[in-house]
């Protein structure tokens, strides 16, 4: 297929959304990225920020008559939104009509809990189909006149998180007991907290930690803002344990790092949610947590005995490999689906 893929495709910047794009490409589509960006960058840092919070006036125009333009010069079979906050219902039922495309929208976010848009809610229904990964809004969806929906774990890239070996430059800067890569947002001390008060050597890698965090014992962890490329690998390969923690922001049973973590070949320890459990196996493939008292003392254990922890680290690689978690499985699934109800 001809598939224009619209979405925020930073130039230099290694992202989900262009590791998705590329996966198509690499599916063997004919694939033509749209980068939502330039426009809606209109008025600079500061002239357009309040459009850009209220997602109207010229770079929503800018937006949608450039995504417009793209579909008219590449003439697509299917049109992909990425995170489509900003595209309306009007360009889309355009673009329906004018080329025959089919619409397919894809999110690894939440669409209702947070990133509200009155734009995407509106061209819900326009969308020939619709994948998340969060069972918490399929029902709103739904209310919104989703015609079709999948839902989808999150999932990872088989040709870049994969278990990478660090140089001795890298060990110094990465190498850790205990590694945490995320936003900061208030409650995730809950968790980080005690590990700093049991003395365990702990990394904690993302944004706004050092402006929002109140909490100075934790923030001597502290090892710098959000990893990108082969920097977030090397920030998980240099963690003997990776700490999968969920937003406090929203009910996420699991997240990205549910899969890249032992995607990348590491331990896994997150909390335990109905999620985690039906995609690995407790004690086998992860190890999982549900009060303070328990993260640390399975802290405590699974450094004390390297070879269980390499065994389930192991095993959660695995899992992820053969269980249809990439990227490249779930896309090519995607595609299979639509060309079977499009029929």
């Amino acid at each position: 297929m001809k598939i224009l893929y619209s979405g925020a495709i930073y130039p230099g910047y290694v992202s989900t959304t262009l590791m998705r794009m590329n996966i198509l490409r690499d599916l063997g589509h004919e694939v033509h990225g749209f980068c939502q960006v330039p426009s809606l960058g209109w008025g600079g840092r500061y002239g357009g920020v309040l459009f850009r919070r209220s997602l109207s006036g010229p770079p929503l125009y800018l937006v949608n008559r450039a995504l417009r333009r793209e579909a008219a010069r590449f003439e697509p079979d299917l049109v992909w939104i990425d995170k489509g906050v900003w595209i309306t219902a009007e360009t889309l039922t355009q673009l329906k009509a004018r080329h025959q495309s089919l619409l397919v929208h894809y999110t690894p976010d939440p669409a209702f809990a947070t990133h509200h848009s009155r734009h995407f809610f509106k061209a819900i229904p326009v969308y020939d189909l619709l994948i998340t990964n969060k069972k918490y809004e399929i029902d709103q969806y739904r209310r919104h006149g989703a015609k079709d929906l999948l839902f989808k774990y999150a999932a990872f890239d088989r040709d870049f998180h994969q278990p990478v070996s660090l140089s001795l430059g890298d060990e110094r800067r990465y190498g850790c007991d205990t590694v945490f890569i995320g936003t900061y947002a208030k409650g995730r001390e809950r968790y980080l907290s005690p590990l700093t008060d049991a003395a365990i050597d702990l990394a904690i890698w993302g944004a706004n930690w050092s402006e929002s965090c109140s909490d100075a014992s934790l923030l001597k962890n502290f090892r710098g803002s959000t990893l990108s490329g082969r920097d977030y690998t090397k920030g998980i390969a240099g963690g003997r344990i990776g700490l999968g923690l969920l937003s406090p922001l929203h009910p996420d049973r699991s997240t990205t790092r549910s899969v890249e973590i032992p995607a990348c070949g590491k331990f896994l320890l997150a909390e335990r949610t109905e999620e985690h459990q039906e995609l690995f196996e407790e004690g086998h493939e992860a190890e999982f947590f549900s009060e303070e008292a328990e993260l640390v003392d399975k802290v405590h254990y699974y450094l004390d005995h390297d070879h269980e922890r390499d065994r389930i680290a192991a095993a959660g690689r695995e899992r992820c490999l053969n269980s249809g978690y990439s990227y490249q499985h779930q896309l090519k699934e995607i595609l299979e689906t639509l060309s079977r109800r499009a029929r």
